[in-house]
């Protein structure tokens, strides 16, 4: 019984550290300061690259366009994760001006969508069969008498 209050002091602190939340950054989540190091007309393509490093996405069909994204989720317990912080930036480019920056736009993040997934699949050749249909179906056709 010596060591009682040891061992009740490292559970409560188990039981603590369980309760504090899991915080996860995913994506490039600029930050205030450096969103002001890019300005329009006077930043290129190269300095967007040294001050933010490169692009999350770039547009599929304009790739002097050039999309940041980043958020911040946390997640207590066996709850499922909610997001803290989302920041979408735009930035166009100017490719007769040597690549200047001609945009920097914050996008608004409740304009964002979740992408349904399809739950279609692709129709293969042949049948599906279960384990036990190609088991039995194999009985029968590799005999001795075959292998001579």
């Amino acid at each position: 019984m010596k060591n009682a209050p040891a061992k009740i002091a490292v559970i409560m602190a188990l039981a603590l550290a369980a309760c504090s939340p899991t915080v996860v950054t995913r994506g490039n989540l600029i930050s205030e300061t450096k969103f002001q190091q890019v300005q329009p007309k006077v930043s290129t393509r190269a300095d967007v690259m040294q001050y933010w490093g490169p692009p999350t996405t770039t547009s599929s069909f304009n790739p002097n366009i050039w999309y940041y994204i980043g958020e911040t989720t946390s997640q207590k317990g066996i709850y499922a994760p909610e997001v803290e912080k989302r920041r979408m930036i735009r930035i166009k480019f100017d490719p007769a001006n040597n690549d200047t920056v001609v945009e920097v736009a914050d996008l608004d993040p409740e304009q964002a969508r979740d992408v349904q997934l399809v739950g279609r699949q692709t129709p293969v050749a042949g049948k599906d069969y279960t384990v036990m249909q190609q088991l039995i179906g194999n009985l029968g056709k590799y005999n001795a008498e075959t292998a001579k």
